[in-house]
Parts: C-alpha cells; sequence; structure tokens
C-alpha cells in the first residue's frame, strides 16, 4: 500500500518553511524583483528562492550605480544568467508579495519584475552569515542570521558558471566551494566596535551578496544559440 519515499522522509524534519543553513540547494527563484534605492538611485535585484522542499529565502544584489557603471553584484548577475542559459534580460510587470509591517500582513502588489529568471531550475550555494541589524538607516545593537548567496550553478549538471563559460565536460568546482563552506559570524559583536563613520560611496549595504562571477563578449557565450544542445559546445 506504502512505498517509502527517501526524499520525503528528508523533508519530514523541515519543520520551517524558510532555509536557514549552509549548504547546496537546488530550487528556483519565485521572485525576481527590480530595486531601485530612495537615497542613492542604485540598481539592483530582490530574489527569492524556493528550493525543491518548498523552503524559502530571500537575498538583493545590487548591480549598477546611479550613474550605471557596474558594482561587483553585476558579476553575480551574470553568473546567474548563465547557469540559467540568458543573455538578456528584460523588465515586465508581474505579482510580488510585500510584507506590510503596519498591518503585520503580507500583500500581494503588482511590481517591475524579470520573468525570464522566475520558475526556472537553478542551484544555490548559501553561507550562514551573521549581520547587524538597521532601522531607518540606523544600527540597533541586536545581530541577526541570514543566507547569503556564495555561487549559482545549473542545477542539472551542477556545472558553475565558469565552467559553462569555459566548456568544461565535467564539473568540478562546486564540490571544492562546497568542501569550504562554514557559517560566518561577526568578527566582533556591536558592543565591542567603535564608532564606524558614515559612508559616502554608491556601494550597496554590507551582507549584500556580491561575489563571484564573470563578463564575457557575446561571441564568447556557448548558449548563444538557444537551439545549440550542450553536446555540440562541449565538444569544440
Amino acid at each position: 500500500m506504502y512505498t517509502l519515499d527517501p526524499t520525503a522522509a528528508r523533508e519530514a524534519e523541515n519543520f520551517s518553511s524558510f532555509l536557514s543553513e549552509t549548504g547546496k540547494y537546488k530550487g528556483k527563484f519565485i521572485r525576481a524583483e527590480k530595486l531601485v534605492s530612495s537615497n542613492k538611485g542604485t540598481h539592483g535585484i530582490g530574489f527569492t528562492f524556493e528550493s525543491d522542499s518548498k523552503q524559502t529565502t530571500r537575498f538583493d544584489i545590487w548591480t549598477m550605480n546611479a550613474q550605471g557603471e557596474h558594482l561587483m553584484g553585476f558579476k553575480t548577475l551574470s553568473a546567474i544568467m548563465a547557469c540559467l542559459k540568458l543573455k538578456n534580460l528584460a523588465v515586465g510587470t508581474g505579482p510580488v508579495e510585500r510584507y506590510d509591517y503596519d498591518t503585520k500582513q503580507r500583500n500581494t502588489v503588482q511590481a517591475e519584475i524579470f520573468p525570464d529568471l522566475l520558475n526556472k531550475p537553478v542551484g544555490l550555494v548559501l553561507v550562514n552569515t551573521e549581520y547587524e541589524k538597521m532601522r531607518e538607516g540606523h544600527k540597533t545593537g541586536e545581530t541577526g542570521w541570514r543566507l547569503e548567496l556564495v555561487a549559482p550553478f545549473e542545477a542539472a549538471t551542477e556545472f558553475t558558471a565558469a565552467e559553462i563559460m569555459d566548456r568544461a565536460t565535467q564539473p568540478k568546482k562546486l564540490a571544492a566551494i562546497v568542501a569550504t563552506l562554514t557559517d560566518r559570524p561577526l568578527k566582533s559583536k556591536p558592543a565591542q566596535r567603535q564608532q564606524s563613520p558614515a559612508r559616502y560611496d554608491d556601494a550597496p549595504p554590507v551582507g549584500h551578496p556580491a561575489s563571484g562571477g564573470f563578463s564575457a563578449p557575446d561571441d564568447d557565450i556557448p548558449f548563444a544559440n538557444p537551439l545549440r544542445s550542450r553536446a555540440a559546445f562541449l565538444s569544440i
């Protein structure tokens, strides 16, 4: 009458609907919202990632400043695009979920999004990172933990973005990345810190993922022709 489902057995211990542990995950983006910071006009994308076990996490990637100059997060976005076989991203309109701090409820609103990033298999390496909480631009003296993006990878093959661009034949880098993962606590607690000087640059807030990635001209993109199979470009 019943047959053991190993995946279901493991997921029975997932009491939380939120991802909270450092590790390698496969799933999809269910939110990719266009962001523009209100103070300096920095551009980015707000992601919500849903794992195959239906647990979620949110993170932002800041890609360029108000003058259109690339930030480090642009490399991270390029890596995600490579893993999803995307050459371009166009802005559209779609529903996103927002939390209303006054009513303590989640509401669905229409917002600018990047539809091509949504609901496609993708893998993420995430690390649990301690951070200082802020409210209205000021540190509260409290700390919390959140998952930050270390590297994306192609879910089906476990190739990293660099391996895809280099036309690698075997996925090797992901295992090395995962082997070095460890939680990232703050080096010193807020009470132990001296007051830091105010920042006046266009860098995104501390804690936003901005690591990894690559850049490459269009004629070096191995998936430039969407009809071209992996076998074809791996044989080159």
